[in-house]
């Protein structure tokens, strides 16, 4: 609870952006990736139907990787910057 109360922003944002990509999701006829001419949406089609799972995890994981990124690393790096000023 600790985690949400400090990263509101985070989680409800998060929240907004996963309800976008699930809804992508569940309306595409979810193709497999090798079917479709590239990665949604810079595909030749630009068609919803694109969007698969491979998709769905890269919109969805990579967030979560680099905001977990940032909160181990971000203070080091913030202090390392400071203490070279």
């Amino acid at each position: 609870m600790k985690f949400v109360n400090e990263n509101k922003w985070f989680v409800a944002s998060f929240l907004v952006w996963l309800f976008i990509h699930l809804t992508l999701f569940l309306i595409s006829n979810g193709e497999p990736y090798y079917r479709n001419e590239g990665f949604w949406p810079f595909n030749r089609k630009l068609d919803i139907d694109a969007y698969d799972y491979v998709e769905l995890f890269v919109y969805v994981v990579f967030p979560l990787l680099i905001f977990s990124i940032y909160k181990l690393v971000g203070k080091d790096i913030i202090s390392t910057i400071d203490e070279n000023k």
